[in-house]
Formats: structure tokens, C-alpha cells, sequence
């Protein structure tokens, strides 16, 4: 594995106990590389105990975010907050992007199409009748990513 470039900030901050993800909101890098060097240099995954200053997920306890629950384990207000607004949340669906879409069926389609821009493409072009194979260059996918969209959507060929 090669070092990373900011190799001796990572080790620095996970030897003096801080969580991933404190690390990830510090330096910018993603969790995985902080576990994986967490892991490269032996020191155990973080976890929350009497001794710690913050969460997990890097909120401070202070009087105000600090609670206990009835069996007596200490836990973050403000984790709690966030979980409860999440299943308020509704899930809003991404729009497609209407200019990718006929720019794929033009066979001009750009470097990284959605999900569900592919799939509008590949059914308009697969109700004109062109083969599956024209269909997969044009779209920039395998013949087999047509193949699975058509039956997801039941297109008769």
C-alpha cells in the first residue's frame, strides 16, 4: 500500500483517539482510508466510554447533547435528534436529466449516465426497434444492461 500523502495527520490523530469520522470532518479523506490505516497500525476501532469527549459521530457531550438512558449507557442527544428527523424525511425521486437522455438516444450519450436516464434511453430506442447491440453502443452500456432493463420493464421487442 502506498502512503498517503497526509500519512503522518492520520496516524497523529487516531493515536490520540479520535473517531474516522472525526478524522474524515478534519482532513478530508474518507472513513475507509482512516479504518484502514487505523487498522495498518494495530490501534483499536473507536468506541464510546466514560472517558470519551465526543460521539461517534464527532458531536462534542457536553450538558447540553450528554443523556443516559434507563439502563444506565450514555448517548448523544443531537445522534438521537438526527435519527428521528431521518424517518420523518420523505424521499424526494431524482429527476432525470431530459438533455442526457435524448443525447444518449442521439448516440452521443455522455460520460456517466443515471440509472433511470439509462434505462428512458434504452426503452425509447428499444421501442424504435433498433437491435440490442446499436441500442448498448449508443447508450454506452453492455448488451447485457439492455437486456436486464427490458425485462425490468416488460418491453416487448
Amino acid at each position: 500500500m502506498t502512503r498517503h500523502p497526509l500519512y503522518d495527520d492520520i496516524r497523529r490523530l487516531l493515536e490520540a483517539g479520535e473517531s474516522d469520522l472525526a478524522i474524515e470532518r478534519t482532513l478530508g479523506i474518507s472513513r475507509a482510508t482512516a479504518g484502514r490505516y487505523r487498522k495498518q497500525l494495530g490501534i483499536a476501532p473507536y468506541r464510546t466510554n466514560s472517558a470519551s469527549t465526543h460521539c461517534r459521530h464527532g458531536h462534542p457531550f457536553n450538558t447540553d447533547n450528554e443523556a443516559f438512558n434507563t439502563a444506565g449507557h450514555r448517548y448523544c442527544r443531537a445522534c438521537m435528534r438526527n435519527r428521528q428527523r431521518g424517518r420523518r424525511r420523505t424521499w424526494t425521486p431524482v429527476i432525470p436529466d431530459e438533455v442526457a437522455i435524448e443525447r444518449a438516444i442521439s448516440g452521443d450519450a455522455p460520460e456517466r449516465l443515471t440509472p433511470r436516464e439509462r434505462a428512458q434511453a434504452v426503452l425509447v430506442l428499444r421501442a424504435r426497434r433498433i437491435s440490442v447491440e446499436q441500442v448498448a453502443e449508443h447508450v454506452r452500456c453492455t448488451p447485457r444492461t439492455v437486456w436486464r432493463i427490458q425485462a425490468r420493464y416488460q418491453v416487448a421487442a
